[in-house]
C-alpha cells in the first residue's frame, strides 16, 4: 500500500486518466473529488461489499460496465 500526505487542492494521478484532488478538509473529514473516464467504475467501498438488491445507480441505466457488486 502506498501512503501519501497531501494538502487542501493537491493532486495525486493514477495512470494517465486518473485525477484525485483534495478539494476539503473538515475536522476528521477530507472531501475528494475524482475524474476518471467514464468507462472506470468510482464507488465508495461500503457499495461494493453490500448485498445487491438492484443494480447500483453507476450501473443502472445506459452503462455498459458493471461495478463488481453488479
Amino acid at each position: 500500500m502506498l501512503v501519501l500526505s497531501r494538502k487542501l487542492n493537491q493532486e495525486i494521478r493514477i495512470a494517465e486518466n486518473i485525477v484525485v484532488r483534495v478539494i476539503g478538509i473538515k475536522g476528521n473529514q477530507v472531501r475528494l473529488g475524482i475524474v476518471a473516464p467514464s468507462d472506470v467504475p468510482v464507488l465508495r467501498e461500503e457499495l461494493m461489499t453490500k448485498v445487491p438488491s438492484q443494480p447500483c445507480l453507476p450501473c443502472s441505466g445506459t452503462r455498459a460496465m458493471k461495478c463488481a457488486r453488479c
